[in-house]
């Protein structure tokens, strides 16, 4: 697989990301204020504006968020990795949480019942005791990035995404896998580009910036690893990084 230039002009990206974090701010914090103290007093309609404005504000704060942590991986090298040994699962459990966190600002918390389960749930497979030397904080952004992504490609009432760890000895794996829309044989070869977006006729247009699948294979690649995808269209989809067990 040809590896995506990552050669971007990270003085340029962190400007970006700087430029539209002051904005946002001042509209969300205005927005939270007005719901606080008018919200009893407002139109329905008002209501459900406001209510819009304060969805979207936080997904453009996601965003901008997402741009500024790419721009400090790209900055990161083998040399400046803050590596430690820590155990996997719980590592992978906390990114879990995160990321779950987020989903339920978009599309709100999981539902389940006797009858009724919807939502999104992470199930995890991971030995205990099986650690690993790692930039913890990278690894931990790594697998929000893959479930995240996992979570965004799946437009099913009850979204079931398993991550699985296995000890090969010389090497650790970790695969997340999704059971979402999958992805079509010519875009495989880049979903790693930066800025790269699949345009899905099923979906409609993935909104974000395209970053983090590249993020990913940058943090993995940092750790002398690799990655892999496994997809089938309809079936979902698998990514597994392979990292050295030093």
């Amino acid at each position: 697989m040809e590896k995506p230039d990552l050669n971007l002009n990270a003085q340029t990206l962190s400007m970006i990301a700087h430029k539209l974090r002051t904005p946002l701010s001042i509209i969300n914090g205005y927005c939270e204020a007005v719901q606080a103290q008018s919200k009893h007093s407002l139109e329905p309609f008002t209501i459900k504006a406001l209510e819009e404005i304060s969805t979207q504000g936080t997904h453009l704060s996601q965003l901008v968020d997402k741009l500024s942590a790419f721009n400090r991986v790209l900055a990161t090298t083998e040399q400046n990795l803050k590596k430690q040994t820590v155990e996997l699962k719980p590592l992978i459990k906390e990114s879990a949480a995160k990321a779950l966190a987020l989903e339920e600002n978009l599309s709100g918390a999981p539902v389940q019942t006797d009858t009724v389960r919807r939502g999104t749930f992470v199930e995890t497979d991971c030995p205990p005791q099986l650690f690993i030397t790692v930039d913890a904080q990278l690894l931990k952004l790594c697998v929000e990035e893959l479930l995240a992504n996992a979570m965004k490609f799946n437009n099913k009432t009850e979204k079931v995404i398993k991550v699985q760890c296995l000890n090969h000895g010389n090497s650790i794996s970790l695969s997340v896998r999704d059971y979402g829309i999958g992805i079509r044989p010519q875009d495989v070869n880049r979903v790693f580009e930066p800025f790269y977006q699949v345009d899905d006729d099923f979906t409609g247009q993935i909104t974000g910036w395209g970053l983090g699948l590249p993020m990913v294979r940058r943090i993995v690649e940092l750790h002398n690893g690799t990655i892999s995808i496994v997809s089938d269209r309809g079936l979902g989809s698998i990514f597994t990084i392979n990292l050295p067990n030093v």
